[in-house]
């Protein structure tokens, strides 16, 4: 993933709002990012190795929650437009495969979460 951008965040910086277009996808290198709902209410936590943006992504939409920086963070972006370019000389069902791939990708983030949450209510 070389030739993606690498982007930093500052803490407290939005990297996009609710109703934002659905435009890039990130991978967490470094740091932690906050997910809030339309009343800036906490929903999940980013961190090292998750993803996030993954909704709607290649077929395009609009944002869902809001996610911002809880202190630095470097991600990996990748551009809607970048992967349907790169998807564009590939097979044709090569499309699905990475839309699932993508929704394989937010489960397990929302499990990584869930299993998260759980053991800091048992704690």
């Amino acid at each position: 993933m070389a030739f993606f951008n690498e982007i930093k965040f500052s803490p407290g910086e939005v990297v996009f709002k609710i109703g934002d277009n659905a435009d890039k996808l990130y991978f967490v290198k470094s740091g932690e990012l906050e997910v809030q709902d339309e009343r800036a209410a906490f929903i999940s936590k980013v961190t090292v190795g998750q993803s996030f943006g993954e909704q709607a992504f290649i077929k395009g939409g609009v944002r869902g929650a809001t996610v911002k920086a809880i202190n630095d963070v470097i991600c990996i972006e990748i551009s809607s437009a970048e992967a349907n370019a790169l998807l564009a000389g590939t097979s044709s069902l090569l499309i699905p495969v990475f839309e699932a791939l993508l929704l394989q990708q937010n489960m397990s983030n929302d499990l990584m979460q869930s299993g998260k949450n759980l053991n800091a209510s048992t704690d």
